[in-house]
């Protein structure tokens, strides 16, 4: 089972072999559940979680919607995603994804993309996810 799901190490988290590309990408986020809200910082995404650097944690399994700012506008531009808290390390917590709309799914590609440089390898990615997640429901 991959680290981030079992407990490793932060190392372990980040240099585990994945199947999604993985990037770099410091904007502020909201994590939302069970009647509480935390505030934190992306420090990586992708196309299938994320890692949230907060100091406040919520247990493994919890279902969480996280609500990602790319923009401080008055109207700001937002990732909206429906997820699981799938790992909690000292400083932070890993969220998986599991359910997002039409337009988060393409600010999210396009993050993906412009911070990883490969637009057609975010979009391969995204369509092995949709072929392995439609084989398990």
């Amino acid at each position: 089972m991959p680290p981030f799901l079992t407990g490793g190490s932060k190392g372990d988290y980040m240099q585990e072999k994945r199947n999604f590309s993985r990037v770099d990408f410091k904007v502020s986020a909201l994590l939302q559940a069970e009647g509480e809200a935390l505030k934190g910082e992306v420090k990586d995404v992708s196309l299938h979680g994320l890692y949230l650097a907060t100091d406040q944690l919520l247990p493994i399994g919890t279902p969480v919607e996280i609500t990602i700012y790319l923009s401080a506008a008055v109207e700001p531009v937002v990732i909206n995603v429906s997820g699981t808290v799938a790992r909690l390390m000292p400083g932070g917590i890993g969220c998986s994804f599991d359910k997002m709309d039409v337009d988060s799914f393409a600010h999210l590609r396009s993050v993906i993309s412009y911070q990883g440089g490969d637009e057609s390898k975010a979009m391969a990615e995204f369509a092995e996810f949709v072929v392995a997640k439609s084989k398990h429901d």
